[in-house]
């Protein structure tokens, strides 16, 4: 087979060629990275693509042996390893957990369509989950179908059922947010009673910029411009299948995530705060030992700081994500053109905005109403 290459995020390339394997009755595949995909380095790679071909086609293995699904798992994730963020790749890797447990010591050839689509049915999981499974899974199978383990992929059959909008799913999309009222009277009740104010100006800070909590927490005093008052965001922090403790900064979410946004004169004061009671020289929020918050406490202390306004429904819960959620929501009633909004959070998509935050807030009703009450031709 012919070998082909693909380049990849760090800026080197890795060289792929299939081969038979007689031994297996298989298509297997065999890879190398190179610094670049010049002449020499194509000839490099093909001389040691040859030399791991040969090795494997030397290997004794008993003809009862067989490759399970789970093997071919293991050779993707070494390519998507390669192609994925450390959080997007745990975030994968979650999503294949029971799907491995169920499939993965069977052969890929005898999974069928059905067999995929009963167990997604058949899972408790959300129509928006389902879906992203699909998709995970379908990658996976493109993969096995290109190398040759299999003829036909067989998540091109597997159908699932289409997602019904109902009055409870409007409810919880249209309590995903604070609105200003509900944000202050959070910070004043809680206030008198924080040990620990860092937190609470961090939520305020979230509110007032729309950021990713993960953009916040990888947040250094290098990407704040303090005459200009603006604040460039370079980096997120993960904490996926790390601790935060390690540190571990990665690209943004998307292209459009890198941004520089512009900070109103209270953003200024509670960056000043953390200057002022400085505890680490390079990352801004970090609490008042030095370490960075963890994900996990700053959740469960911000339901704790939302109680105030009454216990978490099922039609609405208290997450970090709702600041971001809140600032947007805040922007449009503010009448932002889209476009700008898009630009402050570092969407990309604009159909998204308009999805997820064209919900009409309580307050534009209310100044709909006063408008055409008085209304005349």
């Amino acid at each position: 087979e012919k070998m082909f290459f693909k380049k990849l995020e760090n800026g080197k390339y890795r060289y792929y060629e299939k081969y038979f394997d007689e031994n297996l009755k298989k298509w297997r595949q065999v890879s190398v990275t190179m610094n670049s995909k010049s002449r020499v380095s194509q000839s490099e790679a093909k001389l040691r693509l040859t030399k791991k071909i040969n090795s494997a086609q030397t290997k004794k293995e008993t003809k009862n042996e067989s490759i399970t699904l789970s093997c071919i798992f293991e050779d993707w994730q070494k390519i998507r390893q390669e192609e994925l963020k450390p959080s997007t790749l745990f975030i994968e890797k979650a999503g294949f957990s029971k799907f491995l447990k169920k499939f993965g010591s069977e052969e890929i050839s005898n999974i069928e369509s059905s067999h995929i689509q009963s167990f997604l049915l058949n899972s408790n999981l959300s129509s928006a989950s389902r879906r992203l499974r699909r998709t995970q899974y379908n990658l996976f199978f493109t993969y096995a179908k290109s190398i040759g383990y299999i003829e036909k992929n067989p998540m091109e059959r597997v159908v699932l059922p289409k997602e019904k909008k109902t009055l409870e799913d409007l409810k919880k999309k249209q309590n995903k947010f604070l609105n200003l009222d509900e944000m202050r009277f959070i910070l004043e009740k809680n206030r008198p009673y924080e040990r620990d104010v860092r937190k609470l100006l961090l939520y305020e800070f979230l509110f007032l910029t729309g950021l990713r909590i993960g953009e916040a927490l990888g947040l250094q005093w290098e990407d704040i411009d303090f005459e200009k008052q603006t604040l460039s965001v370079q980096h997120t922090l993960n904490h996926l299948g790390v601790s935060e403790k390690e540190r571990q900064l990665q690209t943004p979410k998307t292209v459009e995530s890198y941004r520089t946004i512009t900070l109103n004169n209270r953003c200024i004061e509670i960056l000043n705060y953390f200057r002022t009671n400085l505890k680490d020289d390079s990352f801004v929020f970090v609490d008042k030992k030095g370490g960075i918050f963890g994900y996990v406490n700053l959740s469960s202390h911000f339901k704790k700081t939302c109680s105030v306004l009454g216990k978490e429904t099922d039609e609405r819960k208290y997450t970090l994500h709702m600041l971001r959620h809140s600032h947007i929501s805040l922007l449009i009633e503010m009448g932002v053109p889209i476009k700008s909004i898009m630009e402050r959070v570092g969407h990309s998509n604009e159909q998204m905005i308009l999805r997820i935050y064209s919900h009409v807030t309580k307050k534009m009703n209310d100044d709909l109403a006063e408008k055409m009450r008085d209304f005349v031709i």
